[in-house]
C-alpha cells in the first residue's frame, strides 16, 4: 500500500487522517502492517492489520499485554485503567503480571514526579534515624539507580515536621540548588554557591526572609551561620549540600542533604561526603526529592 500526497509523491513518515486516525509509511514509501515503529523520544507505535495505529489494549505472544493511548503511543512505567480493571506497564511496555512483582525502576517510573523530574533522589527510612538514599536518573521510559548510600535523618525519623521538631519533612521536594565550601563543585546543570562570611540560613519564624539563603553581616542566633558547618569533621555537614526546597510549606527550615557525621540530623539527610560529591555531579534543573517512611509510599509520590 502506498499513499501519494497532494503534489502526486508518495509519501514517507507519519500520516493522521480520519477520526484520530494514524498510518505509517517506511522510507520505501510502503505502509507499515502488523509491526512497531519507534519514533523520537522512543515513542513506540503498533500498526494493526490494516495499516492503522492501534490504541487500547493488545494481546500478544505468550500472554503479554500491551497498551496504547489514544495518542496510539504505547505506556510504560504507568498504569491504566480499562473496564474495572487497572494494569500498570512496565519499563519494556508489557503489562506486569501478578506474579512478576514490579521492579524498582517500575516503581519510580509510575510516581506522579517522575512526569516532570529527569533525577529523583529517594531516601527510605529503615531505622530510627537512618534511611537509605538512592539516585535515580530517567534515561529515555525508563529510570536507572546510580546511587546507593547509607544516610541519617532526623531523630524523629521521617514525618510531619514542623520548626525544631528535628523530623525529616515526609513528601515530594525540589532540589533548588547545592552549595558548599569550595569555590565550584560539578553538577550536571543545577546551580551552586559558595558559602562565604556571611551567608546565612534564615529560620527566624518572625523574619520576612524565613527559610531562604542571605547575606548579612549579621543575623541573630535563631539563624544558621553556614560556615560555622564547613570546618574539621565532624563539623563539616556544609562542605556539601542541596536545598530541598520546602519554601511556603510552613514545615520547618533548612532542609538539606548534605554530609554526614556521626549523629542524627535535625532534619535533614545526610549521607558521606564521597557519596556527596557522586550525588551532586548527576542532579540538573529538573531533580527532586521523595522522602518516605516505607517503600510502600513512594506510590503516593
Amino acid at each position: 500500500m502506498y499513499y501519494f500526497g497532494s503534489n502526486g509523491d508518495a509519501i514517507t513518515g507519519l500520516r493522521h487522517y480520519g477520526n484520530n486516525k494514524l498510518e505509517y509509511y517506511g522510507a520505501d514509501h510502503v505502509q507499515y502492517r502488523n509491526r512497531y515503529y519507534t519514533a523520537a523520544k522512543n515513542k513506540l507505535y503498533y500498526f494493526g492489520g490494516n495499516g492503522d495505529a492501534i490504541t487500547g489494549l493488545r494481546h500478544y505472544g505468550n500472554n503479554k499485554l500491551e497498551f496504547y493511548g489514544t495518542d496510539h503511543i504505547q505506556y510504560r512505567n504507568r498504569y491504566a485503567t480499562v473496564g474495572n480493571h487497572r494494569y500498570y506497564f512496565g519499563s519494556n511496555g508489557d503489562a506486569v503480571s501478578t506474579n512478576q512483582p514490579q521492579t524498582e525502576a517500575d516503581i519510580i517510573g509510575s510516581m506522579r514526579v517522575a512526569q516532570k523530574a529527569q533525577q529523583i533522589v529517594t531516601v527510605v527510612q529503615n531505622g530510627g534515624s537512618t534511611a537509605t538514599l538512592k539516585l535515580w536518573q530517567k534515561q529515555g521510559n525508563t529510570w536507572r539507580n546510580l546511587l546507593t548510600s547509607s544516610s541519617r535523618i532526623g531523630n524523629g525519623g521521617i514525618g510531619n515536621s514542623h520548626e525544631g521538631s528535628s523530623t525529616t519533612p515526609k513528601g515530594v521536594y525540589h532540589l533548588s540548588f547545592a552549595f558548599g565550601k569550595g569555590a565550584t563543585a560539578r553538577t550536571a546543570g543545577m546551580s551552586y554557591r559558595q558559602i562565604k562570611s556571611n551567608s546565612y540560613w534564615i529560620e527566624d519564624q518572625n523574619d520576612r526572609q524565613y527559610n531562604t539563603w542571605q547575606n548579612h553581616s549579621w543575623a541573630n542566633n535563631k539563624n544558621e551561620h553556614l560556615i560555622d558547618y564547613t570546618k574539621a569533621a565532624p563539623h563539616n555537614q556544609y562542605e556539601l549540600a542541596v536545598v530541598m526546597d520546602n519554601h511556603g510549606q510552613n514545615n520547618g527550615s533548612g532542609f538539606f542533604i548534605h554530609v554526614k557525621n556521626q549523629w542524627p540530623t535535625e532534619g535533614c539527610v545526610s549521607i558521606n561526603l564521597s557519596d556527596m560529591r557522586t550525588l551532586v555531579s548527576h542532579l540538573g534543573t529538573k531533580a527532586y526529592v521523595v522522602d518516605v517512611q516505607n517503600p510502600s509510599q513512594l506510590k503516593n509520590y
